[in-house]
């Protein structure tokens, strides 16, 4: 949480603006209080996207998911102005972290625990489904534990379970898959239609995550875990005897196998009651939060905090992808793929790692986000370095360190106060989305373009980024914060007015081939001269 200053907003619609909970690609969500005082996540897009009339008419339908849903098992919408300049979406603020965050911070959760997150889900989820919506987007992230019980969050793709036109929004096109791979189902990961089984299906996905750390079909790529999710028989040993059973239903590759959430409450039995529901990390982990929010209500001044930066408008025809979530581009599925080797189970750990996830944090997707480079060359006479343009993507290949390129992911930008050009680059043919590189130039003079891109968003320290020290080149670098993003790793590289960022998805030796990447991307820059 950070605070927000004089370059930021004071309101939002009637909420005063206190801080920043989070942010990534397509926008942030602001901390605010009602004129009653009470606190609100307010998710605000980004002001590029809201030009875009297909990504409005998605926010709409996000606001009218999200007043569907019974606030006893979501974050309840307090107002929303989806018409607004900066279209704004308000729900009541529910203290709490993620599954996600407590998993990784304190380790993997008792039987007893797991009986009682399921039970939660299961009601959640006949909660949606009662409202006629799918989820579609269910992992560890978009779940709260809160103290009177589990919340789910995030709408932002769901999804009627009637009167769906395909392609009405521009949700869903050829050559995607929409979802989180990870937690997916087999008829997701095949982009076939979705029913409400397939949010039962991320429950036993996460339920195993729970008692192991990661998902079942975790593979080393994302094609192999598509694959994995479609074909292979997840390893349930580390699932206790009491609901490996369940778990085994909920996993079923023919989705008219699965128990419906009604049926996974009679499976599970009663949940007895206690004071306590959750693991001791879960409360020191609210109170870390609370008092995150007392520091910024109490402060007498304000620090700006940048808004997250601009991502690059997609050409047309294709739209933009959704926000909050992950968009792979969709392969064949084959039977012939090659098995993975299982994932191993980690151990368990205890950290002091504290993650703070408020209702509708909105999470930068991996999509639509490449890197941003810029040369790193000074104009003569100039402080820092400045620059003009950037390079073309076909000038730019023979400098960048990966085999292959994907042309129809490139797309650029340009008007006369920043240019923008992103690149695709692939390391095998199995995989032809391994690696973005962008190059987001802010025009208008050495200084006043260089506050604007601060302003604009360059990667600051809040919200869990982690600053890069002695890169050795650029002004500043800072690695994507854990969960901000589905790149293995994402690194932002500052130099004067440019930004470059490099994401990546591949595993083993990520971070020094990131580096090299932003690197060698500053070469082929055209510097400033006049």
């Amino acid at each position: 949480m950070e605070r927000v200053g004089p370059a930021g907003p004071t309101h939002v619609g009637p909420f005063k603006v206190a801080g920043v909970l989070g942010q990534g690609g397509m926008g942030r969500v602001l901390l605010c209080a009602g004129p009653d005082g009470r606190l609100v996540a307010v998710k605000q897009v980004l002001a590029h996207f809201a030009d875009d009339e297909d990504f409005r008419a998605r926010f709409r339908r996000e606001v009218a998911a999200s007043r569907k849903v019974s606030g006893a098992y979501t974050a309840a919408v307090m107002d929303a102005d989806p018409d607004a300049p900066t279209p704004w979406l308000a729900s009541v603020f529910v203290s709490g972290p993620s599954l996600g965050a407590v998993v990784r911070a304190d380790g993997v959760l008792e039987e007893a625990v797991v009986h009682r997150l399921a039970a939660g889900l299961a009601s959640a989820l006949a909660e949606i489904h009662r409202a006629g919506l799918i989820h579609r987007d269910l992992k560890p992230d978009n779940v709260l534990l809160t103290e009177d019980g589990v919340r789910v969050i995030d709408l932002g793709i769901a999804r009627a379970t009637e009167g769906e036109v395909e392609g009405d929004t521009g949700l869903t096109r050829t050559g995607w898959v929409i979802g989180s791979p990870s937690f997916m189902s087999p008829e997701q990961a095949e982009s076939k239609p979705l029913t409400p089984a397939s949010d039962v299906f991320s429950l036993g996905s996460m339920l195993v995550m729970a008692f192991t750390g990661s998902s079942p079909f975790a593979g080393t790529s994302t094609l192999q875990t598509l694959y994995d999710v479609v074909h292979s028989t997840p390893d349930l040993s580390a699932v206790p005897d009491g609901l490996r059973g369940i778990v085994e239903r909920c996993l079923a590759k023919d989705p008219a196998a699965r128990p419906t959430p009604a049926q996974l409450l009679e499976l599970l039995g009663p949940v007895a009651p206690t004071g306590l529901q959750w693991p001791p990390a879960v409360y020191r982990m609210q109170a870390e939060q609370r008092a995150e929010i007392d520091r910024l209500l109490s402060a007498d001044t304000a620090t700006v905090v940048a808004p997250p930066p601009e991502p690059l408008p997609v050409p047309e025809p294709e739209p933009e992808p959704e926000p909050d979530e992950v968009a792979e581009r969709a392969v064949e599925v084959s039977e012939s793929a090659p098995p993975a080797e299982p994932a191993p189970t980690p151990p368990r750990r205890r950290s002091r790692t504290v993650a703070l996830v408020a209702a509708g944090v909105l999470v930068a997707t991996g999509v639509g986000v490449g890197a941003y480079t810029l040369d790193h060359r000074a104009a003569e006479g100039a402080g820092p370095a400045a620059y003009a343009d950037v390079p073309a993507c076909q000038k730019a290949t023979q400098y960048i360190p990966l085999t292959g390129r994907d042309a129809k992911q490139d797309f650029h930008s340009a008007n006369k106060n920043e240019v923008h050009t992103m690149c695709t680059w692939y390391d095998s043919l199995a995989d032809r989305r391994t690696a973005l590189v962008r190059w987001d130039v802010k025009r208008g003079g050495d200084d006043g373009a260089n506050a604007r891109l601060q302003q604009a968003g360059f990667a600051t320290d809040g919200a869990g980024a982690k600053r890069v020290n002695n890169l050795g080149f650029g002004d500043g670098a800072y690695w994507a914060s854990p969960g901000s993003t589905e790149w293995t790793c994402a690194l932002s590289v500052r130099h004067g007015n440019l930004v470059v960022w490099v994401g990546l998805y591949q595993p083993g030796g990520c971070e020094q081939k990131a580096k090299e990447i932003a690197k060698a991307a500053l070469k082929p820059v055209p510097v400033k001269t006049g």
